[in-house]
């Protein structure tokens, strides 16, 4: 039999049900071999981003075929495809079993390449686990295997990788030195569907650092890469960015209606992890159009199901703007409790700018109550970080609050200084929700006398 018909058969096998599958197998002793699990193996990699139901299919296979044999390689193989599947159902400390399971099968059998390739998967797991010094470790020294062995484009997808966990502590410079890294290797190697993930990470720094423009061109080309070779999950990625840089332009139309295509995306990929992602993003879209009883919901459910995936960064997240969204609601006493608790994981997570804009939202409620000294201090202590990061929108946002509450303490020459300023760089990086709250507290100091 030719490897054509193993094609085939592990087609077969992976739209099978278990009991199929069995029988199938049994029929087919002759090609049950390790060409037959690397056929599996293979038409998971083919399917992970465009069938992720074919995909879990292939893995499932590939452990049933794992099941009837005593072959080393098709052992590591079935452990390492399963431990891909289980990333993408966001059990994470299994996939890091599964995964460190593989490696050790292959390292036993002298295959130090195939050993390497299992971390791109690994640090990814460790990386939404919130441990981010062992992924980052684990990722370097797979590079340093890859670089040896002259495969750039697994080196690629390594710093394509360590470019996401730069990105989810909010190191943005970091992160971007990554993704550019890995762009070029990939535009190198001319493949489409890595190029697409790596202009599509590239596209999430720039927006959050404010520069628009080459993130929207990188959205698109990334778009047009996932759409060419039929990534339905990668579509539905970039459809969510798209989202969130129409909120950051203030676009709320545009946010609400890329954010509900993919996530209407994901529920029919039956991703329920993106879905959950996906509607945190909805929820930042709400507060921002003061729907804050809306986004209260989706952070209440938000928050527990992170929690439960050990997705610590997206728990933070959702519990901080959770705290928001109870400020606008007037609940005082409930905001400053999540406030609380958004800062106590962002510490666990090491994220200094995560508990600036904790701060921020703590010199939200001093103002709120009046404490203006308080606002102005607290507001002041978050630009740094957040500078330091380049969240251009926040820092604009804690500057205002600073001159805000600098004018209601009658400090009118200072205030007026800070919120010029504040304007004018509002205006010139297209901020128009700060550069609105300038100009109104402008009116209002000259209203005054």
């Amino acid at each position: 039999m030719n490897s054509v018909d193993r094609a085939e058969l592990a087609a077969c096998l992976a739209a099978a049900d278990d009991a199929v599958r069995a029988m199938l197998l049994s029929r087919h002793t002759a090609l049950a071999d390790v060409d037959l699990a690397r056929a599996l193996k293979a038409l998971y990699d083919d399917t992970e981003s465009s069938d992720p139901a074919r995909a879990a299919g292939a893995a499932a296979a590939l452990m049933a075929l794992a099941g009837g044999t005593a072959d080393p390689e098709v052992r590591a193989l079935a452990a390492w495809t399963t431990g891909m599947a289980t990333l993408d159902n966001g059990q994470m400390e299994a996939a890091i079993a599964y995964l460190n399971d593989a490696e050790a099968r292959f390292l036993a059998l002298g295959r130090l390449h195939a050993a390497a390739a299992t971390q791109v998967s690994k640090l990814i797991a460790l990386a939404m686990l919130g441990r981010y010094d062992e992924a980052i470790a684990c990722g370097l020294r797979a590079r340093d295997v890859f670089l040896a062995h002259d495969d750039m484009l697994a080196a690629g997808k390594i710093e394509q990788n360590l470019g996401n966990i730069a990105h989810r502590r909010e190191r943005y410079h970091e992160a971007e030195q990554f993704y550019r890294s890995a762009r070029e290797r990939f535009v190198m190697a001319g493949d489409q569907k890595l190029l697409a993930f790596a202009n599509n990470g590239l596209a999430n720094v720039l927006a959050l650092q404010h520069q628009f423009r080459p993130a929207a061109l990188l959205y698109q080309q990334a778009l047009a890469h996932a759409e060419a070779v039929g990534l339905e999950v990668t579509q539905a990625l970039i459809e969510c960015n798209l989202g969130c840089l129409a909120l950051f332009q203030g676009r709320y139309d545009h946010a609400l209606d890329y954010l509900e295509r993919s996530r209407r995306r994901y529920a029919a990929l039956e991703m329920h992890r993106m879905v959950a992602s996906t509607e945190l993003e909805l929820a930042d879209t709400y507060l921002e159009l003061n729907l804050a009883p809306e986004a209260a919901a989706i952070y209440a459910r938000a928050a527990p199901t992170f929690a439960n995936l050990g997705m610590r960064a997206e728990q933070s997240r959702a519990v901080a703007n959770h705290g928001r969204a109870c400020l606008l609601l007037g609940q005082i006493a409930a905001a400053r409790a999540l406030l609380a608790a958004a800062r106590a994981l962002y510490a666990a997570e090491g994220n200094a700018v995560g508990a600036a804009l904790v701060t921020l939202t703590e010199a939200q409620i001093h103002y709120t109550e009046g404490n203006y000294a308080a606002a102005a201090a607290l507001a002041a202590q978050a630009e740094q970080p957040l500078e330091e990061a380049g969240i251009r929108g926040r820092l604009l946002l804690a500057r205002w609050l600073h001159g805000e509450a600098v004018r209601a303490l009658g400090q009118a020459h200072a205030a007026q200084t800070l919120l010029e300023s504040t304007l004018r760089d509002a205006e010139l990086q297209a901020v128009p929700q700060v550069a609105q709250r300038c100009l109104c507290t402008g009116y209002h100091m000259f209203d005054s006398g």
